[in-house]
């Protein structure tokens, strides 16, 4: 099929429908959407938003960690992100003397700073479209050439990325700064910046203060350099002013960020199949794992410690694949797409090029649905299961066992013993035996032709007629049964190194094929070998036909039909989108308001619950009203959250929220669960994005981190 090879600028300046809501755009093009932004409040010009010949909003947006987002906002390099995103820094400073994730951590000068071993911050210089006619970049030498042309061009010690869009028919060029040395500056309490934690996620109303602090670090001349105590706080570009005007149903707001993944051009066929298989199949086998979880957790205090947290994060994606099951349904996607394809038919019936596009999908995941089916299954059930973990682990010992010194096998195998210790200690006995047997059971009775081919010899040999009987074989005969029968395992051939060199090798090859009999090794590797010879040819063969597939379609759109492929799917580059402060109506009858208060975190408080124990400092400053020049001045009250009808996904987590003026009023951390289908279908009606408050933010900084260092180094616009 010919390629078409049209620039994205000409692609987006030839649609004919500009929205203010919806739409992950390209940053270099904001001024084909400049008048539109305007019309709906904006205030700046499309200079102020991204250029490379002045400061601009660009330059204060940045990658964290290669996952998130975050916005600079002092001269001085400081950076707030969400807490989620900066959690794992947060953790890997805390401990039983200094816990920062529970009580927070404020550093009240530049000494005080932690650094965050490998944390690193992309911001973005410039991007430029790729001539694919001078580098064909859809392979490696190309790749390597544009680089090499673009590292003369602007120096060799910028990192160079180039990314595809609309499925890799345009290809883009993408130079960034990369700096090493960030360090922790300010976190509230994991009960403030979590607060809700999984049972809230996805939900709106929200309550949690999703934020935290950290500061880039160069060298004296403010340039990336490694960790080091002569290096000194960076010096931005460009850092966003904070507003505490606050902000009302109706305003502008633009989100800039770095959004992971949509698939907004999905065909019906591809719609289908996640609406009324995959996504339903996952949530069949997590309904299973929380049923027994729940029973277990209701009955005892012990589990319930030990499995809240555990049950709350298998819930957290199930209830998301819920609500985009809703979305889709409720606006009747697959026919709104099955439409679309009707017209778009009759437009490519006669190019030869593009034809057979849609049979050839509809092909596709005719072929493949059981294989995907097995996959979702394959994921959710027997990899989740504690053996299977643990026995990846005695799989290792018995894979590594003839290859190392006496005294290195010895220090490796109660290595693995204490992982396996550990996991097994985590977790509760005879819950772990239960959801290993409903978990098998639903495999093999979903997946029969996905089950490994030894299986039937084991369950004949062994007189085995379902899961029941084969855990049963399993507890019975498998040294992972229990820790102690594995110490005594590995003690009986391993504990003695100073046996001669003959009786030391016959003890380590016995020790290696009783191993590779053990049942807890047999369900592992038999099934990770099923997976790779079974399941994973096909699933590389249909993505990389539907890589194919994607690719001529959006091709075929862009010749045909461009005003319905405006903007490509988000690859965690930088974009903005733009819409209003909205509340919305989740169900008939039901109004949701665009934002939330401090009353709604003190009505949730439960010292009981984790998620919902409002520290009690915070509960003081309710009480007394001491909310200093924070305060909505509409109601005298706290503003924590509001919702916006900003088009955002994984990825803009700590995106920075401006107004009209680009003055900062939030921080991006979530989605409403009805609105969930938006990474598939953007619908104004019903998709928000949700962001804390950025005066709750300075409040906590202030009233109750008591961090005035920060707060004086704050740019403050009331």
């Amino acid at each position: 099929m010919k390629k078409i090879l049209l620039s994205l600028a000409l692609l987006l300046t030839s649609s004919s429908i500009l929205l203010a809501d919806g739409g992950m755009w390209l940053p270099i093009l904001v001024g084909d959407h400049i008048k539109d932004m305007q019309a709906n409040g904006f205030k700046l010009t499309a200079e102020d938003v991204y250029s490379i010949n002045k400061a601009c909003m660009k330059d204060a947006v940045l990658q964290f960690g290669g996952g998130c987002t975050g916005e600079i906002v002092s001269n001085k390099g400081l950076l707030l992100t969400n807490h989620h995103c900066g959690r794992g820094q947060i953790q890997s400073h805390s401990t039983l003397e200094h816990d920062y994730l529970t009580d927070g951590f404020w550093a009240k000068s530049l000494n005080e700073e932690l650094p965050c071993k490998g944390l690193t911050i992309q911001i973005l210089e410039r991007m430029e479209e790729i001539n694919l006619q001078k580098f064909d970049v859809t392979n490696k030498e190309g790749e390597k050439a544009c680089i090499e042309d673009a590292k003369k061009r602007f120096g060799e010690k910028l990192e160079y990325e180039i990314e595809n869009f609309y499925a890799g028919n345009v290809y883009y060029l993408f130079v960034y700064k990369v700096f090493s040395d960030v360090r922790l500056v300010g976190a509230p309490p994991s009960s403030i910046g979590n607060f809700g934690g999984d049972t809230d996620n996805w939900m709106w109303p929200r309550h949690g203060g999703d934020f935290s602090m950290f500061r880039i670090y160069a060298d004296k001349n403010n340039e990336p350099a490694d960790y080091s105590p002569e290096n000194v706080p960076y010096q931005p570009k460009q850092h966003f002013k904070i507003s505490l005007k606050g902000v009302q149903e109706g305003d502008f707001t633009m989100v800039f960020g770095y959004p992971g993944n949509t698939e907004l051009y999905l065909s019906s066929y591809g719609v289908d199949a996640r609406q009324n298989v995959l996504f339903p199949s996952r949530i069949f086998v997590r309904q299973n794992i929380m049923d027994l979880m729940e029973e277990a957790i209701d009955a005892d205090r012990t589990v319930r410690l030990k499995y809240t947290s555990r049950y709350a994060g298998v819930e957290n994606a199930k209830k998301k694949w819920e609500g985009v099951i809703l979305g889709l349904k409720r606006f009747d996607v697959i026919n709104q797409k099955r439409n679309f394809e009707k017209d778009f038919s009759k437009q490519i019936s006669n190019d030869a090029d593009y034809s057979t596009l849609l049979k050839q999908y509809n092909e596709s995941y005719k072929n493949s649905i059981n294989v995907l089916r097995a996959d979702a299954y394959f994921v959710e059930s027997i990899y989740q299961t504690m053996q299977f973990k643990t026995g990846e682990k005695l799989y290792k010992l018995a894979t590594i066992s003839e290859n190392l010194t006496p005294t290195e096998l010895q220090k490796e195998a109660y290595s693995i013993y204490n992982d396996v210790k550990s996991i097994v200690s985590s977790r509760d006995k005879a819950l772990e035996r239960r959801l290993f047997t409903r978990l098998l059971q639903i495999y093999s009775d979903s997946c029969a032709a996905f089950m490994p081919d030894t299986f039937a010899t084991i369950y004949k040999n062994n007189g085995i007629k379902n899961a029941s009987d084969y855990v049963n074989y399993y507890y019975n005969n498998s040294v992972l049964a229990d820790t102690v029968k594995l110490k005594s395992f590995i003690d009986k051939y391993l504990a003695n190194i100073g046996n001669s060199q003959s009786k030391w090798e016959k003890n380590v090859k016995t020790m290696k094929n009783t191993l590779l009999k053990d049942p807890g090794i047999i369900y592992y590797y038999r099934f990770i070998t099923m997976y790779f010879d079974k399941i994973m040819p096909q699933l590389r063969n249909f993505y990389n036909q539907n890589d194919n597939l994607d690719k001529e379609y959006q091709s075929a759109m862009i010749k045909y039909m461009p005003e319905k492929i405006q903007f490509p799917d988000a690859n965690f580059t930088l974009r903005f989108t733009y819409g209003k402060v909205k509340g919305y109506e989740p169900n008939d009858g039901v109004i949701f308001k665009p934002y939330t208060t401090l009353e709604g975190v003190i009505e949730k408080d439960n010292p009981d619950i984790y998620d919902y124990h409002v520290p009690e400092k915070l509960k003081e400053l309710y009480r007394t009203k001491n909310y200093g020049k924070y305060a909505d001045k509409s109601d005298g009250k706290i503003h924590v959250c509001f919702t916006g009808s900003n088009h955002t996904t994984g990825g803009n987590s700590g995106s920075p929220v401006v107004n009209a003026n680009g003055e900062l009023i939030g921080i991006n951390f979530d989605r409403c669960w009805q609105g969930t289908m938006s990474d598939i279908n953007y619908n104004p009606e019903i998709c928000r994005n949700i962001s804390v408050d950025i005066r709750y933010v300075v409040f906590l900084i202030d009233k109750l981190g008591n961090a005035q260092n920060i707060i004086k180094e704050l740019d403050l616009v009331r």
